[in-house]
């Protein structure tokens, strides 16, 4: 990655933090709060759920696993390099949903408040419109879409819900009520980065790993700052799937 595309990465950022700041300031977004009446219980049963899924990186990128997995994903033509990414997060996402039903415990405490849907959806779509501004593609936009881009479009969003999901959802939510919200916020950042490193670390040199690991943070930071503000997992989850998407018009 070059000096100019993270330069293009940080202004990106910055103007969802900025948009984020503005649209959240609604009513409704304060008003709803969600936390856990057994702080400390359901802060240690994310941690456990952090080695869990960091465990699984590592084995899905090390092992046979990985490929075994990513055949299962009917994904092909041009979203096929998106198979891979999408194998990891869905099944990553399979414990989040069994400590839900092993807990008894509702969507909304993984991120999904059924009251806040439609100004998470608002929020996120002023987003991905920010998002393809500031890329330069509204032309690309405007020029029509053929079916294997929107096809990677659906296969981003997948990801990314399945992703947020597990970390700014089920993880963030219950690591921010028992540490603090920025505690909370940093801890799981820097458990989506370390989740991503085994990716990373496939055919790449030390430089590159470490820009990808920083950018992962920091994309971790961003989406975690998002989800403080909405509370709701579909706003950063329709970021980032814009923000996968574009990659294609690079």
């Amino acid at each position: 990655m070059t000096t100019t595309s993270i330069i293009a990465q940080i202004a990106e950022w910055m103007g969802v933090i900025a948009v984020a700041l503005l649209l959240a300031l609604a009513p409704r977004f304060k008003r709803t709060v969600i936390g856990f009446k057994y702080a400390r219980r359901d802060g240690l049963t994310a941690v456990t759920l952090v080695f869990t899924v960091l465990a699984f990186s590592f084995l899905f990128s090390a092992t046979g696993i990985g490929a075994t997995l990513t055949a299962l994903v009917p994904v092909s033509g041009l979203s096929a390099p998106l198979a891979g990414p999408l194998a990891l997060a869905l099944f990553s996402l399979l414990p989040i949903i069994g400590a839900l039903i092993l807990r008894a415990q509702p969507l909304r405490s993984a991120g999904w408040p059924r009251e806040l849907l439609m100004p998470a959806l608002q929020l996120g779509l002023a987003l991905s419109l920010l998002t393809i501004f500031l890329r330069n593609r509204v032309m690309d936009m405007l020029g029509g879409l053929s079916t294997p881009e929107l096809g990677y479009l659906a296969a981003a969003l997948i990801i990314a819900i399945a992703e947020e999901t597990i970390f700014r959802g089920y993880i963030q939510m219950r690591l921010g009520w028992w540490l603090g919200e920025w505690r909370g916020l940093i801890a799981t950042a820097l458990a989506y980065a370390a989740w991503r490193l085994p990716g990373l670390m496939n055919g790449n040199d030390t430089t590159a790993i470490l820009i990808g690991l920083a950018l992962a943070f920091g994309q971790g930071l961003v989406t975690g700052f998002l989800m403080t503000r909405c509370k709701h997992v579909l706003a950063p989850s329709m970021y980032r799937a814009i923000s996968i998407w574009l990659n294609l018009f690079v």
